[in-house]
């Protein structure tokens, strides 16, 4: 009878385990973060602490900002200025990845804008904002999902500012 009780706790005791490291998984909390793995990347972040392997970064111009082919962080200085992703494996806010279908961006935004295949999305800190209020400040972050045949092909998270240098 005590093997079987022993038995009985080891096995609990194993997928309490498994359990707690599934809730320990890493979420993204703010619309200027990314995660991979266990990697967060904030918008905030400067060049000399990024600690997320699979992006590339590059100077600020606006190819690069265009380029949709490489996760890619764009650098002003030592600044990140937009932050693009292109990898299934990196979850965006509301964990919203590349290759998830479009459905997701309207269930999760009250305000996303519509212009063709893209919908933005605009925040003031961590409050979603309308993108046709015309008192936007400079700071405000945008996220673009870009979309082809109902799916999310890529995500770009920027300011206001900088979105309007590079248009």
């Amino acid at each position: 009878m005590k093997k079987h009780f022993l038995l009985l706790m080891a096995l609990l005791f194993l997928i309490s385990g498994c359990s707690q490291s599934r809730s320990e998984e890493i979420s993204v909390n703010n619309p200027y973060e990314i995660v991979k793995g266990a990697s967060i990347l904030s918008y905030y972040d400067t060049e000399d602490n990024i600690s997320i392997d699979g992006f590339n970064i590059v100077e600020n111009n606006l190819q690069n900002f265009q380029d949709k082919n490489d996760n890619i962080i764009v650098n002003d200085d030592g600044i990140i200025r937009c932050i693009t992703v292109v990898n299934k494996t990196v979850k965006t806010f509301k964990s919203i990845s590349v290759g998830d279908n479009i459905d997701k961006i309207e269930d999760n935004y009250e305000y996303e804008y519509k212009t063709g295949s893209c919908y933005n999305v605009v925040f003031n800190g961590n409050i979603e904002g309308d993108l046709t209020n015309q008192d936007k400040e400079d700071n405000w972050i945008c996220i673009t999902y870009y979309s082809d045949n109902n799916k999310i092909t890529s995500i770009q998270i920027f300011d206001i500012k900088y979105g309007r240098e590079a248009q």
